[in-house]
């Protein structure tokens, strides 16, 4: 069996040259075949999720740890794979899922990663429901999934070679047993060079999500992330989809601080109906508020993001006397 990943390296030189010229360390992933993640996935008998790339199965490693097996679609490009897979391989982070190798024969072209079993935040925040209402979900979990969230984005910008995302929504954002966050599909991610912003022909990426700067230039940047993730904060506070039928999130937001509403009245019950929350609540929007100007110059850097997230967590904490593990503070 092939570990050192040479059919592997092989493919990736092949076929991901314009960024291997400047990154070349995925000597550590494993090559696969397709004979082997047929067995791995039982024959692809468990369907974890499907989109416009393919579908993601359920399988096991020899060891037994679970993986998720992501199947694309007869007729994706080599070159796109390729650089999926090359961005995926530069991140070596607790919050980013972890990438075993990948299967590169013809018609074949698949991605097997660490599992994580508790879904993703778009299904807690907008699927997850029992007979009385949805799943409670405090707001100090909120809190940490947000700031793990931005810690890893503001990680991958600050890389030698930083890396775009390009696609952050809660549906990449999956969650472990623990709700602890990890970063998914980098499909649309970019490796960029130090002060580089990157061009792509057509612009990709989720309505309601996608950065209006974006879309009118082509060209992604750090800050297009930035206007993502503060979607992503409304979703947590507000519980509200980022687009539902006509509505966009972001845009209702913006006309409600246009003209001066209480964005209060858009804060998740279940959180807001504490009161002592509020001032918690309403810090989060105004970050979320910054993330969203339409001047990406205005915009805060994910590492500011994911500072002020964790002062807004401190001082929640200290009002609900919470210490830092989480647990309630003996009197």
């Amino acid at each position: 069996m092939d570990y050192q990943g040479t059919n592997v390296r092989d493919f990736l030189h092949a076929n991901g040259k314009v960024v291997l010229e400047r990154v070349d360390n995925n000597h550590s992933l494993r090559s696969f075949t397709q004979k082997e993640i047929e067995g791995i996935t039982g024959g692809y008998s468990t369907l974890l999720g499907e989109g416009g790339f393919g579908k993601v199965y359920k399988g096991k490693l020899d060891d037994l740890r679970p993986v998720a097996v992501k199947k694309y679609k007869n007729g994706t490009k080599k070159e796109e794979f390729a650089k999926e897979v090359i961005v995926h391989s530069q991140i070596n982070h607790k919050n980013v899922v972890r990438l075993f190798g990948c299967c590169t024969e013809e018609n074949a072209l698949m991605i097997v990663m660490e599992f994580v079993c508790n879904g993703n935040l778009y299904n807690i925040l907008h699927c997850s429901s029992d007979a009385n209402g949805s799943v409670p979900f405090p707001l100090d979990k909120r809190l940490d999934i947000a700031i793990e969230s931005a810690e890893v984005l503001s990680y991958m910008h600050s890389m030698y070679s930083p890396v775009l995302h390009g696609d952050i929504k809660p549906a990449n954002i999956l969650l472990d047993e623990n709700l602890q966050p990890k970063i998914s599909d980098f499909g649309i991610a970019r490796l960029l060079a130090a002060d580089e912003t990157r061009h792509t022909r057509s612009v990709i990426g989720c309505i309601g999500y996608v950065d209006p700067l974006f879309c009118q230039s082509g060209i992604l940047t750090p800050k297009s992330d930035v206007y993502s993730f503060g979607v992503v904060l409304l979703e947590i506070i507000t519980r509200k989809k980022a687009v539902d039928g006509t509505i966009i999130l972001a845009q209702n937001f913006a006309e409600a601080l246009r003209k001066g509403k209480k964005v209060r009245q858009m804060f998740d019950e279940e959180i807001a109906n504490d009161k002592k929350n509020m001032k918690f609540l309403e810090d989060v929007a105004k970050l979320a508020a910054e993330c969203l100007k339409m001047e990406d110059k205005m915009r805060p850097e994910m590492v500011e993001v994911a500072d002020r997230l964790r002062t807004i967590r401190k001082a929640y904490r200290h009002h609900k006397g919470i210490n830092a593990t989480g647990n309630k503070e003996s009197q």
